[in-house]
């Protein structure tokens, strides 16, 4: 053969040909990657040249969000043999961080870089139309009360779910649900009642939140736990404080967090599959009304493609508040925070990235009320930049709010936009959080979230002091100033005093003096927390016009409402909000005539 010739066919058959790649070895391969919260390992085991198994148990993801996300994502790839799956919509640092620390893995086991990288990942393009009697827009925990309550009085229900999972802020709520108990607070020797309850909500919430509203939360919030319970999601003996809660009533689930109670309502939901179906990467649209004015269902964009749902009973919004919309918030910030830039500066937003007020405007376009839009709640306990509450347990007693000066400032028991308003007045608008032993006995004790202080302090998130001569040295606080505000507030705690000049009363059966080391020190500041404008509602939960009537077909329930919490939300009563609320408005759509 002519060589001319030869070089020319050795190319075209080389283009022609598939490139040939190493196939994987044998062996189990580990990488350190960045996950949302923390840095985790991810373990690929390689059998026959194949993916056996990923082990992502060593994180400290969220619960219900980057766990859920890594736990989908990693069974999906061992089953498809590809990285190149899509990511779950919500947790999306989690979903990169497992399919880098999956490729490390890959790339040390000797695999080119496009293997194990075929697009998987299909879905349907055909517009749908469903007919059903209950539509809920959001899958958070209103909506899955509401879904559940539905399905309890006998409706056929439909959710649709923005992210790609259920559970909205719920699932990254600490849970706190207040209620006033009689059997868990008196074997506590707590006293509380309904009206006390009542009236500090009033109170707490500026004395701006509807009566009816108040009265109907208070009265009703111990039968939701017990609705829960029924359920199968069981509650402490031990009752607590959530930060800002005013008072020692706040409930925690068995298992750590909001997701909790997720799990239990998803567990109800996936047992009655005939009568409820969850449809997630649903981003709802709009409403529909028929020539009559009802509405009567809702449209959804769900991977490209339309989705029609017409609802014969109702419809029920319930797809969170708007602390996450920086714009929006920005706009309507007239009211308690109107002299604060409540951009991303404070510290970002503990709220999920969904919460952009899609539920507001919609009831808007359908002639809905909008109420409370500047009542805007910040929480103390944000970590600088992220605004999340990670790294040390922020609730509860035994935490002192100390200046980077050292000296203490407010009465760490106060109200959210109390305690706000004297950490802004602080040098550089923060303070550290400090706690001792009473938290943490040794440094491997797991909290609720399973962190511990080694791990916190590994990632540079928490400062250690044996003594606080220590701790005052490697924070930069005066140490003499640190001691006095630990002294003042131990005076209080032993009962040496009745009441500090901040306020601080030892009212509380788990308030203890801090007397021993370790001592621990976490950097702290403002972040939006929770929104408490929204859709008027009435104690039906159907949603009102500008007329005070109500929209036929239309509820609401959850943060998307306004008008319960005022212009300040006490700690733990959101919780008791969506779920009180989301049953009453699961039930009365479903009984609807």
């Amino acid at each position: 053969m002519n060589n001319k010739l030869v070089l020319p066919l050795a190319a075209a058959l080389a283009l022609a040909l598939p490139t040939l790649q190493a196939a994987p070895a044998d062996g189990t391969y580990s990488a350190k990657v960045n996950g949302h919260n923390a840095p985790m390992t991810v373990t690929v085991k390689i059998v026959n040249h194949k993916i056996d198994s990923i082990d992502t148990s060593k994180n400290l993801e969220t619960i219900g969000v980057g766990k859920l996300a890594l736990d989908k994502l990693s069974k999906r790839m061992v089953e498809t043999q590809s990285v190149n799956v899509d990511n779950v919509t919500g947790a999306t640092l989690s979903s990169f961080a497992i399919k880098k620390g999956v490729r490390d893995c890959l790339t040390q086991a000797g695999t080119a870089k496009n293997e194990f990288n075929k697009k998987v990942d299909t879905y349907p393009t055909k517009n749908e139309t469903i007919d059903t009697q209950v539509v809920v827009i959001g899958g958070g925990g209103a909506g899955l009360a509401a879904a559940v309550s539905a399905v309890q009085n006998g409706a056929k229900v439909v959710v649709l779910e923005k992210l790609g999972y259920l559970g909205g802020s719920t699932n990254v709520s600490g849970g706190a649900f207040n209620a006033v108990d009689p059997k868990r607070q008196k074997a506590m020797g707590i006293e509380d009642s309904e009206d006390k309850f009542y009236d500090q909500t009033m109170k707490g919430g500026h004395n701006v939140g509807n009566p009816e509203l108040v009265r109907y939360l208070t009265s009703n919030a111990m039968s939701s736990i017990e609705w829960l319970e029924s359920l199968g999601s069981p509650f402490k003996d031990k009752i607590g404080t959530a930060t800002g809660a005013l008072w020692q009533r706040s409930h925690y689930g068995t298992t750590p967090s909001g997701n909790h109670y997720i799990r239990t309502l998803e567990n109800f939901l996936a047992e009655h599959k005939d009568s409820a179906t969850i449809i997630t990467d649903a981003n709802v649209k709009s409403l529909i009304k028929d020539k009559d004015g009802r509405v009567i269902g809702a449209v959804a964009e769900n991977h490209g493609r339309k989705i029609t749902v017409i609802a014969s009973k109702g419809v029920v919004i319930t797809t969170g508040g708007f602390g996450a919309n920086v714009e929006l918030r920005r706009r309507v910030n007239t009211g308690v925070w109107k002299e604060v830039d409540l951009g991303k500066g404070i510290g970002a937003s503990t709220i999920q990235k969904a919460a952009q007020g899609d539920g507001i405007a919609m009831g808007k376009k359908v002639g809905a009320e909008v109420i409370g839009m500047s009542d805007i709640q910040l929480h103390p306990c944000g970590t600088p930049g992220t605004g999340l509450m990670e790294h040390i347990r922020t609730s509860g007693r035994n935490r002192l709010f100390i200046n980077e000066n050292g000296d203490r400032f407010v009465n760490e028991g106060a109200a959210r936009d109390t305690l706000c308003k004297a950490i802004f007045a602080q040098p550089h608008s923060t303070y550290w959080l400090v706690v001792n032993h009473l938290r943490y006995p040794t440094r491997d004790t797991p909290d609720k979230d399973g962190s511990t202080i080694a791990n916190m302090a590994s990632l540079g998130a928490v400062i250690e002091g044996a003594t606080l001569d220590d701790l005052a040295k490697k924070t930069g606080m005066d140490p003499a100033k640190l001691k006095a505000s630990v002294d003042e507030y131990n005076k209080v705690a032993s009962g040496k005093i009745e009441k500090d000049k901040y306020g601080f009363v030892a009212n509380n059966k788990e308030d203890k003096p801090m007397t021993e080391g370790p001592w621990y020190a976490v950097k702290k500041v403002p972040t939006v927390h929770h929104t408490m404008g929204g859709l008027k509602i009435n104690t039906q939960t159907q949603v009102l016009d500008i007329a005070g009537k109500p929209i036929p077909g239309l509820y609401a329930a959850g943060e998307v409402t306004g008008g319960i919490h005022g212009a300040n939300r006490l700690g733990g009563n959101a919780i008791a909000d969506i779920f009180t609320f989301g049953r009453q408005a699961g039930k009365v759509a479903a009984t609807a005539q």
